[in-house]
């Protein structure tokens, strides 16, 4: 093994500055494990496995130096890696996971490619189970440490986990400070699945930072786990208070749940806006704080402005965010955001949401950002209501841009005071479209591509063995392309059909063809 000996002047420098954000930056938002998939099977091979975080907020969080591990290989994330609250970021063994491989309905770029980072405790295996050890009696965890080793996340499928061993963090050149440790010698408090062995399994949680978790699901790597009727076993209800320490206001929050000894103590991270921009950014101020008593968390003596609360159960699950306003003494705003969600379809963007006591609603804002920092305004909706309870409203945005975009509402009551849902992330880039006929095949593969943009494209065909056996290059243009590929030459066999765009962030495409 080569020895690298490291400028000790930089390694000083290096740990001051690393204890100086420690100092200045507390936490600022709750990053899980939020999907992963031990992947081999389906001809997507062992590089297709990814782990997927979730910053719940309700504040940015800089990632850098944080370590994933399995007990066996650890990966060190890239230091001044920001995560924006309900922004994903998927860890792979290769830069695009092509469709089927990680997401139900399309191909995923990955945020960080484990087996081209030089961020890896050692050389991580691309055949067999790869990274994650998939199948048989396997009780692989998946563990997240900060800088420092402190367990951030940690699940597995069934206890007892795997025997894991020692392993020395990459300093990723120097940029982060390496740790040595051994998960089976630090005292880890494992989320467990539940759920029965069997190869080729991806588990998820079954809403985005809850802590129920479901096997085989349409994996969904950099989108939400979400979907219409599902609902988390704990809930959550914010009051306001009158209190007689005027400006100050006070709020109470009631958590509902079956059990509270499996919720309580539960975990709260505060956030103030205190430049009063509207965006909760590492600037701003946070605090945390623990409750230890159900069925409610007081919080007194707040003073006035928006703020935003994420709650967690002991488990470090159950994640719920709520955004609130505090107004001077007793005009506290009583118009209260209820749920908002947003779902994309193929030309437009659904924005659902519910407040109460809407008769107090003067417009809604529809705000949208390509960096998670910078808001503008994409619509204004003009409501006019007399219900005293819950209204459930929805509009349809056709205009926004392409790629990854951060969405949010901005209400405000007929006096003008504005408060703001949480963030919500959706990728919108569209990418190539792709399907081929017949299958099986004779003689010509038919291809029909369809983009939104001009582009040359690569394709690539593929037999078992990962032998390529045909390539070429396709100059497609904007609508839908139709191309041939001659495979009579072709032996019989089970083949994949890899299309890439050239010189495009835009993910590739993986479809599958029987030759006869």
């Amino acid at each position: 093994m080569k020895t690298r000996y490291l400028n000790p002047f930089r390694h000083i420098l290096a740990l001051l500055f690393f204890l100086l954000v420690k100092l200045v930056c507390p936490a600022q938002g709750r990053v899980v494990i939020n999907e992963y998939m031990p992947w081999t099977l389906n001809g997507c091979g062992a590089t297709s496995e990814f782990i997927e975080l979730l910053n719940f907020g309700p504040g940015p969080v800089n990632i850098g130096c944080y370590i994933l591990t399995d007990g066996d290989f650890s990966i060190t994330i890239p230091p001044n890696t920001i995560l924006q609250p309900g922004e994903f970021y998927v860890i792979s063994g290769q830069d695009s996971i092509a469709y089927t491989c990680a997401n139900i309905d399309s191909a995923v770029h990955s945020d960080l490619n484990w087996n081209t980072c030089n961020c890896t405790s050692g050389s991580i295996p691309t055949t067999g189970d790869g990274f994650l050890t998939d199948g048989g009696t396997a009780n692989e965890q998946v563990v997240l440490l900060d800088p420092a080793l402190k367990v951030l996340d940690a699940v597995a499928r069934s206890l007892p986990v795997e025997i894991s061993s020692s392993i020395t963090t990459s300093t990723i050149g120097g940029q982060c400070t390496s740790q040595t440790f051994d998960l089976d010698l630090m005292s880890i408090n494992y989320e467990t699945i539940g759920e029965s062995a069997g190869r080729g399994n991806s588990f998820a949680r079954r809403l985005d930072g809850d802590c129920g978790w479901v096997k085989d699901p349409q994996q969904s790597a950099n989108a939400t786990n979400n979907t219409p009727g599902d609902v988390s076993s704990v809930s959550y209800s914010l009051t306001y208070t009158e209190v007689l320490a005027c400006p100050k206001g006070s709020i109470v929050i009631s958590v509902n749940a079956s059990s509270y000894t499996d919720i309580f103590p539960m975990h709260y991270t505060l956030g103030f806006d205190s430049d009063s921009d509207g965006v909760f950014e590492m600037t701003d101020q946070y605090t945390t704080g623990t409750d230890s008593t159900a069925s409610t968390i007081p919080l007194n003596d707040l003073v006035k402005g928006n703020y935003s609360i994420t709650l967690a159960s002991d488990k470090g699950c159950n994640l719920h965010t709520i955004n609130f306003t505090i107004l001077d003494c007793f005009t506290l705003l009583a118009l209260h955001l209820f749920s908002f969600e947003a779902i994309q379809h193929p030309d437009k963007i659904e924005c659902k949401w519910s407040l109460d006591n809407a008769w107090l609603l003067g417009h809604t804002d529809i705000e949208i950002s390509t960096n998670g920092f910078s808001f503008q305004k994409a619509a204004v909706i003009t409501t006019h209501d007399t219900t005293s309870g819950r209204k459930d409203f929805r509009y349809f945005l056709s205009n926004y841009p392409p790629g990854k975009i951060f969405l949010r509402i901005a209400f405000y009551d007929k006096n003008d005071n504005a408060q703001l849902s949480k963030v919500i992330v959706l990728n919108n880039d569209k990418g190539l479209s792709c399907r081929l006929w017949p299958n099986p095949v004779h003689n010509d593969l038919k291809i029909e591509v369809a983009t939104d943009k001009s582009s040359l494209v690569n394709y690539q065909v593929f037999n078992n063995d990962n032998r390529l056996l045909a390539n070429g290059i396709w100059h497609i243009y904007q609508g839908i392309n139709m191309e041939t590929i001659p495979v009579s030459r072709l032996p019989k066999g089970n083949y994949r059909l890899l299309i890439t765009p050239v010189n495009s962030t835009s993910p590739a495409t993986l479809l599958g063809f029987i030759k006869l």
